[in-house]
């Protein structure tokens, strides 16, 4: 059979795990193939629906197996166009609702009366203060809008609200594929839940950040020592990390600026543990923990906004 040309379609939103036999296990996982990856097809498998197929991933050659209800003919697939017509979206808060927190309308932006914000004019010290300030605002050992129930934590609420109040964009929702596909051609979407957006758990926001970040003024960065540093200069900083299991929620969690009494931890002047807030299954307004790096994680990244 000749070889032919495949990308992974745009259905494969949260990628295409290639495999080293064609059957869904956890020990059969060799890579994620993320939505645009080029293929060739080498032959149909002995199992329906699925095709051996070869890929180039960083350089590197590999070959595997890959679910063919997933790939699309190279000659077909439409690279997404350049996100520059697709804006931040927040949900509209109807009438006079008042979201805060000690409430859970979990999907809208906080809306309290003399809630903090950062002023990207500002001096980097006095950035570095007002993100302080809404930490302390926000007080997510304590108030409702984070606190865990049995099956659900608030982390990406939690980020989400951070990143409002300091000025720079996170999704809570976000435009739905057809959304997407409306803005890309210049027409006008309105925001309407369950239709044009939806909410983004931990997991997806992972996606985000690598696909839309850098289009809304993320950077990322490997560097803890850069990280911190950032955040003391007032910038704002995200760590993104993704579940291993697609349908369970990754974690999300800012790097805060440093205070007198709260500090990264250091070997000289490297920082090995950077400063964190987060709410999850604990809350704490202030960590120093490596978690990104725990198992359950198949992926993760650091970020920086220096607007």
């Amino acid at each position: 059979m000749s070889q032919s040309k495949f990308r992974v379609s745009d259905k494969a939103t949260m990628g295409l795990f290639l495999r080293s036999e064609p059957v869904v296990k956890e020990s059969t996982k060799i890579a994620v193939l993320p939505m645009g990856q080029l293929v060739t097809k080498v032959a149909d498998s002995s199992v329906a629906g699925w095709w051996e197929v070869s890929t180039t991933i960083e350089g590197a050659s590999v070959s595997g197996f890959a679910s063919s209800r997933f790939l699309v003919p190279d000659s077909t697939f439409v690279a997404p166009d350049p996100v520059r017509s697709i804006t931040a979206v927040h949900l509209p808060i109807p009438g006079t609702m008042k979201v805060t927190r000690n409430n859970t309308q979990y999907a809208y932006p906080l809306n309290e009366a003399g809630q903090p914000t950062r002023k990207s004019s500002s001096s980097n010290a006095e950035k570095a203060k007002a993100l302080t300030e809404i930490i302390k605002w926000l007080d997510v050992e304590n108030k409702a809008r984070f606190r865990p129930k049995p099956t659900s934590t608030y982390c990406n609420i939690y980020a989400y609200d951070y990143s409002y109040l300091g000025g720079v964009y996170v999704p809570r929702v976000w435009w739905t594929h057809s959304a997407l596909e409306e803005l890309r051609v210049g027409r006008t979407v309105r925001p309407s839940y369950g239709n044009t957006v939806v909410e983004l758990n931990a997991n997806s926001l992972f996606e985000w950040f690598r696909d839309f970040g850098p289009k809304f003024g993320w950077k990322r960065t490997f560097d803890l020592t850069e990280m911190q540093n950032a955040a003391n200069d007032g910038q704002a900083v995200i760590i993104s990390a993704q579940h291993k299991i697609p349908n369970r929620s990754g974690h999300i969690c800012p790097v805060v600026p440093e205070t007198t009494a709260k500090k990264a931890v250091r070997s000289g002047s490297k920082v090995v543990r950077p400063l964190q807030s987060q709410a999850g299954r604990t809350n704490r307004k202030y960590q120093t923990s490596i978690w990104w790096t725990m198992s359950v994680y198949r992926n993760f990244g650091f970020w920086i906004n220096a607007s």
